[in-house]
This record gives structure tokens, sequence and C-alpha cells, in this order.
């Protein structure tokens, strides 16, 4: 999936409907996060765990299965997103369960490690496996006595770990001090399961969570002994290295933990509260007041409104968001008609509140109005690197991330500034020159662009939906390696 639905959306879940008559699983997935959350069952009896804050999915399915629920579990206290386990427990009575040494302003039922969590035939047994948190918990359903399934949260992905920078601050713990215990609870805990136990990770490929998590979203204890760099035969020291050698987390990660360790506002109360359609006079009137224009239309061709920031529906835009700008930061929406509501949910899902409404009418009513409209040049994969014989003239900027510039290479003499980087590091970019700017699918030059807009930049060349591979495969490229 490359786009982010309005809600958590269903993904099959075969492995685990094989292999029990007793107990029904279903993942849900929200990709533009890299998110996964799932609904356990065991005659008539559920447990939700690490449900996002738009919670409706869950009651709805509940109701489908004509289920109750008994637990609202999260794994840890989750810095990506803002869970909605108080709105569940609130609406739905049930207990909200957190690992050992999880600290919350609000009543929950503080597991213990190894405790039992009886489920209709079935239990949920806690592993405290800390590392990415002190409190970070998997969740290992058992039935009959037997092990089937591993709920692992943060501490182990597909082929990855969970990052172990994020609870330094709060834990007194360094970064090194993290890695070591989340080095140890994957030996002590998660590999002394069966290789046939099933893993539902927390997240998969896209998320910030970890460094390189792999495509798919469930594998077995097996297959990720063999796959997984982190359950080699490697050594503490090793494994420190490699797990702290990661780039610094979204700002917004931070803000995150804490709504999630002292309650974030009632959603429907704040959804309500913020979603406002504005006129025109009342959008130019915040936008000159300094809000943020953020521009979440997929296609840009027709122009953008000055001093907006195109992050669209098909990128990531909430981690965008939460990278590029400050929880505070007030914000006014442009959107493709009928998408407002999807673009107010997703900036929900990271805590951004601050939210001022929506351009009624959207883009065509603010250029009817008589708005101040910038253009961009968007062109065509065969035309991108067309320099008009005078290549001194342009510069190429390849806005990746670094991970990306080594697996896949550059294109020869391109500049290689991260998105997140382009704000930092404007001295290397020249205002004379015409920029042809490209990622790997168009939506981060997008952004990239508007940025540079903002920032006097004013020729650029970009193209739709189509990146560095489009690039090097059309015009026959040999790449440049990056070490």
């Amino acid at each position: 999936m490359n786009s982010c639905t309005a809600t958590p959306a269903y993904i099959n879940t075969p492995k685990a409907q094989q292999i029990g008559e007793n107990f029904f699983i279903q993942q849900f997935q929200v990709s533009c996060l890299g998110q996964f959350s799932y609904y356990i069952e065991s005659n008539n009896e559920a447990a939700i765990i690490d449900p996002m804050r738009d919670y409706e999915e869950y009651i709805k399915f509940c109701e489908s299965r004509n289920s109750v629920i008994k637990y609202v579990i999260l794994t840890h206290l989750h810095a990506d997103f803002v869970a909605g386990h108080l709105d569940l427990a609130k609406i739905t009575g049930a207990q909200i369960v957190l690992g050992p040494q999880a600290v919350t302003q609000y009543q929950v039922k503080i597991a213990q490690d190894e405790e039992l969590l009886p489920l209709g035939r079935a239990y949920l047994r806690v592993l405290h496996t800390p590392g990415h948190t002190l409190e970070s918990s998997s969740l290992v359903l058992v039935m009959d006595g037997k092990d089937h399934v591993v709920f692992s949260g943060d501490s182990l992905f597909l082929e990855e770990v969970g990052r172990p920078d994020l609870a330094s601050k709060s834990s007194g713990l360094t970064t090194q001090q993290l890695a070591q215990l989340l080095y140890n609870s994957l030996r002590n805990k998660v590999m002394k399961l069966n290789d046939d136990v099933i893993l539902y990770p927390g997240h998969g490929a896209g998320s910030s969570c970890g460094k390189a998590i792999g495509a798919g979203t469930v594998s077995t204890i097996g297959e990720q002994k063999l796959k997984n760099w982190a359950l080699q035969n490697i050594t503490e020291e090793e494994f420190v290295k490699i797990s702290t050698d990661i780039p610094a987390p979204p700002q917004y990660f931070f803000h995150d933990v804490q709504l999630n360790r002292q309650g974030a506002n009632d959603l429907q109360n704040i959804k309500s509260k913020v979603t406002k359609a504005l006129s025109y006079q009342e959008f130019t009137q915040v936008a000159a007041d300094g809000a943020l224009i953020l521009d979440s239309r997929d296609i840009i061709n027709k122009g953008i409104i000055k001093g907006s920031i195109n992050i669209t529906q098909v990128a990531t835009l909430a981690s965008f968001v939460g990278i590029l700008f400050k929880p505070d930061q007030r914000i006014v929406i442009v959107a493709d008609e009928g998408k407002e509501e999807i673009t107010i949910i997703r900036l929900l899902r990271i805590g951004y509140e601050n939210i001022l409404g929506y351009l009624e009418g959207g883009f065509d009513n603010y250029v009817r109005n008589g708005g101040e409209v910038q253009q961009l040049n968007i062109v065509d994969l065969k035309d991108f690197l067309d320099t008009k014989d005078q290549p001194q003239n342009h510069v190429f900027i390849d806005c990746r991330n670094p991970v990306e510039f080594k697996t896949t290479g550059i294109i020869p003499g391109s500049l290689m500034i991260p998105l997140f980087q382009i704000e930092n590091q404007l001295d290397l970019i020249p205002k004379d020159k015409t920029l042809h700017i490209y990622c790997r699918s168009g939506a981060r030059a997008k952004t990239a662009a508007t940025i540079l807009l903002k920032h006097g930049y004013s020729d650029f060349v970009l193209i739709q939906n189509a990146g560095h591979e489009h690039i090097v495969k059309e015009h026959q490229i040999q790449v440049q390696k990056v070490e």
C-alpha cells in the first residue's frame, strides 16, 4: 500500500487462521506510519494490541464478530503515533495493560514478566523485552500449553530491531545501555521461542522506529533467525554498534511519547473542533497570521498557493509533517475536495492538534478569488535531464535518504541533500541555477521544491510520480556508488 487510508486497513492473516480453531487474529495496518495493530479473540473475548488513535474500526470489527473487548494492550508507550487505548477503554470498559516499568498518568494494569492474561480459552503471556523502551513487552498467544504467536511490538521487526535511542531521556540510561538491554531481551526471551511461532511485529517497512525494516507483515521466529541481522551470532558490542548507528528520530516522537504517557485529548472532541471549513477570507487571514499552509493535494500541475508546503496524500504525510514541523505548529489545510478529513485524521494520529481548519473549495476556490499562485515546472520523464545544452546552469538535487544513496547509488554529479536537511543546507544550493529535484517517487521532490520556494528559489524541474530508478532506466545511466 502506498496510500494511507482514513481508517486502519485490514490485512489478511492466513498463517494465524490456519493453526487455531479456538482463536482468531486480525491484523490492521496504517501504511503511511508503517504501523500494525491487532485484534485477538478467543471464545468471544477480545484484546486489541497497539490501537491507533482513530479507534472506530476496532469497535466495528468487534461488533461484526459479536465479541467483547477485555483488554487494550500497549506493547510500550509509543513515540510515532498517539494510541487510542484511552478512548477504547472508556467506550468498552476494557482494561488497559502495559508491561513492567511503565509509568502513566492514568490508571492501568501493569503486567509482570511471564504473567498470563486469560482470554477465552487462550492466554496472552507477557514477555518483558526492554531495550526499545524500558517497559517494552511482547505478547505470546498460548493455547493448550503451546506458544502459537508472538506480538513483538517494537522489540523485533522483520529483518530489523527497534531503535534504542528513544527512551534515553526518560529512563536515565544511555542509548548504548538501552541497546545492551535489547540485545539481551532478544537472546534471553524472543530467541527462546520455538522456530514455528508466528511473529507479528509492531511496524513494517517505512516506519522510523527501525533503521531498515524489511518488507512484509508477518514472519516466524525461525525465519527471522535466518534473515534478521540482530539474531545472528554477533557480540553485544557488535549489536550495540549497529543498532545505535541510526539517524536522529523525528522531532515529534518525544511529543507523542508524552501524550501517550499523560493521556491525549478525546479524539471525537478534538476532531470536531478542528474540522472547520474556512472561507477564502478566513483562510487568507490565518495564513497572513503565520499559519503553515499544508497542501496535501496529489497533483500540483496547476500551481500552489504562495507560501504553502506540498506534502501529498500518497506520501507519508504524517511522518513528513512530524519531521519537518514542530507539534505546536499552527496549520491550515488545502486538500483535494473530499480529502480534508483524511488529512486532519492523519495529523491527529501524530498528535498535531493545532489545526485551524481547511480552505472550503480547496485550491480552485483560491484561484477563483484571485489568490496568488506559484508555478512549478513538472515535465515528462524523458525531459527531466534536458539542460538545453547549458549544463553549467543546471544543478541536480537528490533528496532521498542516506540509506537510499548507499543502496542504489546516485546520478553522477547530483547533490545529495535529504529532504529533511534541505533548510539546513541552503548554502549548498545556488539560486541562479535551474534545480532538477528528484527522489524515489516524486513526492519528496515536490515537498523540497515548495520549501525552497519559500526561501526565494524559483527555477525548478520536477517529474510527476517518478524518481531515481525511473530516471536511471529511462536514460540508461551508470550510477555513481556512494560509500
